[in-house]
C-alpha cells in the first residue's frame, strides 16, 4: 500500500513539473515571436544608401551576392545592440557548390522590425579581420 501511495506521489510530481515546463515553454515561446507580423515583406536590396519607413511587424528582405571561392562573406555590422531587428530566417546559397550560380553566392536575410524608432543596418564584405571592400547600408525609420 505505501509502495502505491508513493508512486501516486511520484507520478503527481512528474506531471507538475511537465506542465510546469510546457508554460515556460509556451511563455518563452511567446517572447521569441515579439510583435505580430503585418504581412508586409519590404525587398531592401536594392535601396543601399538609402532611407526606409518601416511599421513595427513588418518584414525586410535583403539579398546580397558575393564571391564563393574567395573566402570573403557579408557580415552585419549594426546594429550590434538593442531590439529593433529581429532574425528570421538567414539564406546562402552557393558557397558550398560555386557551380549553381557560376562562382558567386547570395546571402539572403529576413529581419522582422520590432519596435518604433530610427537606426542604421549595416552589412560589411570582405576578408574577416581586413578591411571591407563593399558595404550595404540602410537607415530604417519605423513608425
Amino acid at each position: 500500500m505505501k509502495k502505491i501511495i508513493f508512486l501516486s506521489l511520484i507520478l503527481a510530481a512528474a506531471f507538475g513539473l511537465a506542465a510546469c515546463k510546457n508554460q515556460a515553454q509556451t511563455d518563452s515561446a511567446a517572447e521569441i515571436s515579439g510583435v505580430p507580423e503585418t504581412g508586409l515583406v519590404l525587398d531592401i536590396t536594392g535601396k543601399n544608401g538609402q532611407t526606409a519607413t518601416v511599421t513595427p511587424g513588418d518584414v525586410l528582405y535583403l539579398k546580397l551576392t558575393g564571391e564563393a571561392d574567395s573566402g570573403k562573406q557579408w557580415t552585419v555590422t549594426a546594429p550590434t545592440t538593442g531590439n529593433s531587428l529581429r532574425l528570421k530566417d538567414h539564406k546562402i546559397v552557393g558557397l558550398d557548390n560555386p557551380e549553381i550560380l557560376a562562382g558567386q553566392f547570395t546571402d539572403e536575410w529576413w529581419l522582422k522590425i520590432e519596435e518604433p524608432g530610427a537606426f542604421d543596418l549595416k552589412f560589411d564584405y570582405g576578408v574577416s579581420g581586413e578591411p571591407a571592400e563593399q558595404f550595404f547600408s540602410l537607415e530604417v525609420v519605423s513608425q
